[in-house]
């Protein structure tokens, strides 16, 4: 191709996330590249003359190797800043149902996740390389890359430590490498969850309130990163980082907490009155109780956002699915809000009736789709938490390996902080929700 038509079109890396590519002169590199220092290339095949054939919608599939693939894999040769064999790991993971299916709510989010990862990589390599290797080697389960993923874990981190947020682009990076690492640690350092998310929330704050809330790709994977921050922050009693905002286009569902994003703010809340428990006086606590009765009607009153095409842009597996997250994450509010009023052993009767809800509500969905519901793992704490009877107990608590899901480690976690609030309730006190630190010891 001539010189004169390659600097007719845009370069590789605006040409992949879609952004208009200004150049001053046809042998300089675009703005974009200049201002984020990157290497200005266009070496992608010329796209061949004539109409492009319509790509069909990609349907559920279990089977990797005829998941539909993104036109960049398929049209790529090499992936810049990719080794061919660090390539080869990540399109294996980009193309398997079962690792996607691990984290987002079902099939018709595979593909919307493969794109986020595939320019991911193709537009901020040096930054997000390590990660997806990482997490690659990781989730396929091919002990002979386990010294490589904890090497490119190790070097990722340093990456996140390391990072500068100077303007959205740089957010939607940080998202991705903090996503990728939170991957990570969820199969094999469980415990390094909550920093990452952590820090990379504590990176993006700054910059949060200049990111356009109609585009929801720039930050895809802020939902998870903050419902696994509020695990801890919940336990430790601590305010989260940031208090999310749901994205305000029209007839968006998130891929991870579904009709839920609006909940998420009033979680936030609810960590806030947590923290003013614990550090209350006598005198301040009718104020704290007042504000306490006002976000427990707000939980009350809120209702999922359904567009009219909502029953026919999902499977019934997905719709089951986010309508469990609907019920689980609202009793999860009350009862955190129940134990706010009532220490464990007082009141018992309201605590067990929602705990029981949460559960059961967990199992008839994990039977009905076959698959763990997405970003549950402090409901299914809460509930547990609850369990009096020694059978009930013993009963509940290995199906956290169904109903939560992710790895092993992780559900080890989770049943640690189980049994260590259970001991503590066993043992006497006077614990609420607020002062659950005293309680529980720390888990790795």
């Amino acid at each position: 191709m001539s010189t004169s038509a390659l600097s007719k079109r845009s370069c590789d890396r605006c040409y992949a996330i879609k952004e208009r590519c200004r150049r001053p002169r046809a042998t300089e590199s675009c703005e974009r590249c200049s201002r984020l220092g990157h290497v200005c290339r266009n070496q992608r095949p010329a796209r061949k003359p004539g109409r492009r054939p319509q790509l069909q919608s990609p349907t559920p599939c279990s089977d990797s190797s005829s998941a539909t693939m993104p036109l960049e894999l398929d049209t790529w040769s090499e992936w810049q800043g990719f080794s061919s064999d660090e390539s080869g790991l990540v399109r294996q993971m980009v193309l398997s149902e079962d690792c996607l299916a691990s984290f987002t709510i079902g099939p018709s989010f595979a593909d919307p996740q493969r794109r986020v990862i595939v320019s991911s990589c193709f537009t901020s390599a040096p930054i997000v390389k390590d990660s997806m290797v990482a997490v690659a080697a990781s989730w396929l389960g091919d002990s002979r890359h386990i010294a490589t993923t904890y090497c490119r874990a190790s070097s990722a981190m340093s990456i996140l430590r390391s990072l500068e947020i100077r303007d959205t682009n740089d957010v939607a990076d940080c998202l991705v490498l903090g996503a990728m690492l939170l991957t990570f640690a969820f199969k094999l350092r469980p415990g390094d969850a909550f920093p990452i998310a952590r820090r990379t929330l504590s990176l993006v704050k700054p910059r949060y309130d200049t990111l356009q809330q109609d585009d929801p790709e720039r930050q895809v994977f802020l939902s998870c990163l903050v419902t696994t921050e509020l695990l801890d922050c919940f336990l430790q009693c601590q305010v989260p980082t940031l208090r999310f905002r749901p994205i305000s286009l029209s007839g968006h569902v998130d891929r991870f907490v579904g009709l839920c994003t609006h909940l998420l703010p009033l979680l936030y809340d609810l960590c806030e009155v947590n923290q003013a428990f614990s550090h209350a006086e006598h005198d301040d606590m009718e104020g704290i109780y007042v504000t306490l009765d006002h976000l427990e009607r707000k939980f009350a009153d809120w209702q999922p956002e359904m567009e009219p095409g909502f029953l026919t842009s999902f499977t019934g597996g997905e719709i089951a699915h986010m309508l469990c997250q609907v019920q689980v994450f609202r009793q999860m509010a009350f009862l955190i809000i129940h134990r706010m009023r009532y220490p464990f052993n007082v009141n018992d009767g309201p605590a067990q009736v929602m705990s029981r809800t949460i559960l059961d509500n967990l199992q008839l969905t994990q039977a009905m789709t076959q698959k763990a519901v997405r970003c549950v793992g402090l409901a299914f704490v809460v509930a547990c938490f609850e369990l009096q009877d020694p059978a009930a107990r013993e009963n509940w608590l290995p199906k956290c390996n169904t109903l939560v899901g992710y790895s092993v480690d992780h559900r080890k976690r989770l049943e640690n902080i189980v049994k260590s609030l259970w001991a503590a309730r066993d043992g006497g006190g006077c614990i609420y929700s607020f002062n659950l630190t005293q309680a529980i010891r720390p888990t790795s």
